[in-house]
């Protein structure tokens, strides 16, 4: 599998369950699905700089009180979830993740599962996935 096809997996399951999560709620949808299609086509240090970016603005609305503000929540929440599962895959390589910290359960399953890894039994196995330069 290559990194791109493993991206294309974190975002597409990552929007089907936004679709069913916020379905009751546009702005939140719209803030979700807006931070997976950021992250469309990026190399992990271009997801790294999303995410500070989308930090950063959820911060400023917060402080501002800005009527947007879950839309800017939520698009910085799945930034930093598909962080965490790319982290997974990083981490496994021995390399620095993309979050600040160890990449969660949650985000190790994911990536697992993408893998064809899903029966919970196995840690995820030495792979190697091309990342663009």
């Amino acid at each position: 599998m290559t990194y791109k096809e493993f991206l294309v997996e974190i975002i597409e399951q990552g929007i089907e369950a936004v679709n069913i999560d916020y379905i009751n709620d546009e702005l939140k949808r719209k803030g979700a699905i807006a931070g997976f299609e950021a992250c469309r086509n990026k190399a992990p240090e271009d997801l790294l700089h999303i995410l500070h970016t989308a930090q950063a603005d959820t911060q400023n609305a917060f402080r501002s009180n800005d009527p947007e503000y879950w839309l800017h929540r939520c698009f910085e929440a799945e930034v930093e979830w598909v962080c965490n599962v790319v982290s997974a895959i990083l981490v496994n390589q021995r390399k620095e993740p993309l979050v600040s910290y160890f990449p969660t359960a949650l985000g190790c399953l994911q990536a697992a599962r993408i893998l064809g890894y899903s029966d919970g039994k196995h840690a995820l196995p030495p792979i190697e996935l091309e990342f663009p330069h």
